[in-house]
């Protein structure tokens, strides 16, 4: 789900606000409107709240469905959606700069924590503690899913999905080698345990088996191909990446520990080749029984479509950390806009719809397993672990420097290790002043 950021048009967009700023616009709502709502000709006139999406058409069918029905129940807005998951990015962009922007629109972490810095969102904090709908219960939010919404104690959006990230495990394969399933005890010596008896060669041996053949590997532990996120393994040895600061602590000992693991099990015989992976499709090969572990995102239908898998929670750091990574989308309010009030109301009763349509909704109060089975039987079998991995689920440190800081850190580190086979411990030295570079 991560999307990808021109830094260029973000100074682009910080300009343009900062003129719209000096015009003395105020916000974009009109003088006189004590409602917020300018053009309206009565309180009782719904107005029209233009919403814009990344849905694709069947996302965008099944969206359509819940609008109608809120549309059907509102009093003061009608929403009317706009799906153009194509060039979602560059379009918000452009249009939110100028005056033709859409009243509501979706919006992932690393963008909300951009929009919400420069103002782009609507500043909602004084209207949530004025309301008693469920999705304006701020204390019902988990932390982390409010955290790229949030800018100097304001709130400039909500989420409506907090992903964190699974391990998928193929149960017939891990009987059929005769290996327990995951449980939360599991740290990486468990998981690299697991993973050696699952990887088998043509003859049936496994790796550290005298006659074992790398080269004829029948059926692989684990794949990773820079996904998942190295960070998370960083997390979960106590490391960190950003620091609250501004520093990019990768050379501790703990980050130097968890990109050298991470390493290993790249060029290692537990998981597959680049090359194979590119040749044979990476979610493919798992779909296929050819891998026996993936970690994925807990919407990920593989737990529903594949016969006899389940999600379990990642392994946890050397020392018993748990940490993994979560993917957070929600939606925000054009600062823009000339409904602000019905663009409210139309954000609280849509953040809640979709709260109640994907997993995983990102309020404790939801995160009920027999709630849960009922909104998602399809992945009834995998609810626990999913519950159990909100609690520790985290986005990355999204700020406005954070696209400099990922180029570097995809680019300069990451690809050099997983395409090019480089030492983390000889890279890390050569790579961290320019990360730390690009947080100034």
């Amino acid at each position: 789900m991560k999307k990808s950021f021109s830094f260029a048009m973000v100074l682009v967009l910080a300009l343009s606000m900062a003129l719209t700023a000096c015009s003395g616009n105020g916000g974009g709502e009109a003088k006189g409107d004590q409602k917020g709502n300018a053009g309206d000709s009565g309180a009782a006139k719904k107005v029209e709240i233009h919403l814009s999406t990344w849905a694709g058409a069947d996302e965008a069918k099944e969206l359509q469905k819940i609008l109608d029905d809120l549309n059907k129940k509102s009093k003061t807005y009608t929403i009317i959606q706009d799906s153009n998951p194509a060039e979602f990015d560059t379009r918000i962009i452009t249009q939110l700069s100028g005056d033709s922007g859409p009243d509501l629109f979706w919006v992932n972490a690393q963008r909300a924590a951009q929009f919400a810095a420069q103002g782009v969102m609507l500043d909602i904090t004084d209207r949530l503690k004025g309301s008693s709908h469920a999705a304006a219960k701020i204390d019902d939010y988990y932390k982390a899913s409010l955290q790229p919404f949030m800018n100097s104690d304001k709130i400039y959006g909500l989420p409506w999905l907090q992903q964190p990230v699974v391990l998928y495990v193929n149960k017939a394969l891990f009987d059929k080698a005769g290996v327990s399933y995951p449980d939360k005890n599991w740290t990486w010596k468990e998981f690299t345990d697991a993973a050696t008896k699952l990887t088998i060669d043509k003859n049936g041996k496994h790796p550290g088996e005298a006659g074992f053949d790398a080269k004829s590997t029948a059926q692989w532990g684990f794949s990773l191909n820079g996904w998942p996120p190295s960070q998370m393994f960083i997390w979960q040895n106590g490391g960190e990446v950003i620091t609250e600061d501004g520093k990019s602590p990768i050379d501790s000992p703990e980050a130097v520990k968890a990109l050298k693991f991470y390493s290993d099990l790249i060029q290692g015989p537990l998981v597959p080749t680049q090359q194979i992976i590119r040749d044979r499709g990476f979610d493919k090969m798992f779909r296929n029984s050819q891998v026996a572990m993936f970690m994925g995102g807990a919407a990920d239908d593989l737990d529903s479509t594949v016969k006899n898998v389940q999600a379990y929670m990642v392994p946890a750091g050397p020392t018993g950390t748990h940490a993994t990574f979560a993917d957070i989308l929600g939606m925000g309010i054009n600062a823009k806009t000339k409904h602000s009030d019905a663009a409210f109301d139309a954000l609280l009763d849509l953040t809640d719809a979709i709260h109640h349509w994907k997993i995983m909704p990102p309020r404790s109060s939801l995160a009920d397993l027999a709630t849960l089975q009922k909104m998602h039987p399809e992945k009834a079998q995998s609810l626990e672990a999913i519950i159990a991995s909100m609690e520790y689920a985290r986005p990355y440190r999204y700020s406005e420097k954070y696209p400099n800081w990922d180029n570097v850190y995809s680019t300069q580190l990451m690809d050099p290790i997983v395409n090019g086979g480089a030492d983390p411990e000889k890279l890390i030295p050569k790579v961290k002043p320019l990360l730390e570079s690009a947080l100034k």
